[in-house]
């Protein structure tokens, strides 16, 4: 489903943004500058852009889009689909948006009827008097803010988006925990494809000091990597699998405990992409002067699950009502919302919260999301009235498969 619409996005990207977006050639903004919400910083070498987008497909990404907007860091090569998004939690909503440094550092977000949005309010104390601040967009897709002095030298690091990764892991960004600092390096699912605002799922080092990841769900550890042995992880030794193009590492010391890669060629693009469902996907694309090579893996707690290929794939708990052979599978159609249904309109729930609730009710025969964004749930306790069509909307109907020892 990731893959699918990567690709979307993809193509709808392509197809406007030659014609409907001014391109800032730079990789900096000065302090006092504004970028636009029509203007993009591009890294030094050209591999990312930063700028405002519209995550939700239902709106348009045309220059004056009218929907929510954000902004966002993405390969230049595939656009719109973002690694890190700012103001993950705020959208504002319209194209009004500019981004801004000001005197103390604060990389801000300024728009047409609402209070600035401050993305580095945690900014490290160490600038100094009389200097300016610039923001700078990285090759590595890294956003670092930094103190420029009366000689034009550039200072340290003051922050950087890799200290606050969302729901994509980029070469060079850790998992895991600065012991010195506090600082915890995780990632953490869209609510939905539509929305960046965190969900239901969040991948980072285990805190017992095992040296494995944990994927928990809604703060429960829903699925392990197993321990890192001899470069791999036990439990999934394909999340590292290409050490031909990636190089993988555990670093553990008095400092810091974090799992890291890099990649060994400047050709390769690489992500791994916590999704709404709580797998990994890992991507590469590998480019040469001739052709691209597209490459993914999907690795997570239902990777070798049983189930039906078309099924959701989430693992739910044995309850008093389901043996395991149940699951719910996606199909386009339409049910009449008579009394056999009820809704939660918490639009903080999933599509994953809404199986777990269904799952859960020994009634519960479908469900879908509530609303257009893919939260909020709507769930069923009879299928009579259902009726098929293409023109509709998913419905997750429940289904059995057969249990085979």
């Amino acid at each position: 489903m990731a893959s699918a619409n990567l690709f979307l996005l993809f193509i709808i990207s392509s197809l406007f943004s030659s014609n409907c977006i001014s391109f800032a050639e730079t990789d900096t903004i000065k302090q006092g500058q504004l970028l636009r919400d029509w203007e993009q910083l591009v890294s030094a070498g050209g591999v990312f852009r930063l700028g405002f987008f519209s995550p939700n497909p239902t709106y348009s990404i045309e220059l004056g889009s009218s929907g929510p907007r954000h902004l966002g860091i993405w390969f230049n090569y595939i656009p719109f689909y973002s690694v890190w998004v700012a103001n993950r939690k705020d959208p504002i909503p319209d194209s009004s948006g500019a981004l801004t440094v000001d005197g103390d550092g604060k990389l801000k977000i300024t728009y047409q009827g609402g209070s600035p949005i401050v993305i580095n309010s945690n900014m490290a104390s160490k600038s100094s008097p009389g200097g300016n601040f610039t923001a700078t967009l990285l090759d590595s897709g890294n956003l670092v803010i930094r103190q420029v002095d009366s000689t034009g030298s550039l200072g340290p690091i003051l922050w950087q988006s890799f200290d606050y990764p969302h729901n994509i892991l980029l070469p060079g960004m850790k998992l895991g925990m600065n012991i010195k600092t506090g600082q915890n390096w995780t990632l953490s699912s869209w609510l939905s494809e539509k929305i960046p605002a965190p969900g239901a799922f969040k991948l980072g080092l285990d805190p017992s000091g095992a040296n494995q990841l944990l994927i928990w769900r809604r703060d429960e550890i829903y699925w392990s990597s197993g321990v890192w042995q001899n470069g791999s992880f036990e439990s999934a030794p394909e999340l590292t699998k290409r050490n031909d193009l990636l190089d993988f590492r555990f670093v553990a010391n008095e400092e810091e405990r974090y799992f890291t890669y890099s990649i060994k060629k400047k050709s390769v693009l690489s992500r791994w992409d916590l999704d709404t469902l709580g797998q990994i996907t890992a991507f590469i694309l590998e480019r040469n002067d001739s052709s691209s090579i597209w490459i993914y893996d999907t690795v997570g707690p239902c990777q070798y699950a049983s189930k039906n290929s078309t099924a959701v794939c989430l693992t739910e708990k044995p309850t008093k009502c389901r043996n395991g052979s149940e699951m719910f599978v996606p199909k386009r159609g339409y049910i009449d919302y008579t009394a056999d249904w009820y809704y939660d309109s918490d639009f903080n729930l999933s599509l994953s919260d809404c199986h777990a609730k269904c799952w859960k009710n020994c009634s519960c025969v479908a469900y879908k999301p509530a609303s257009n964004d893919d939260t909020g749930c709507h769930f069923w306790s009879k299928l009579s009235n259902f009726t098929p069509g293409d023109n509709f909307d998913f419905v997750y109907l429940l289904s059995h498969q057969n249990i085979t020892s």
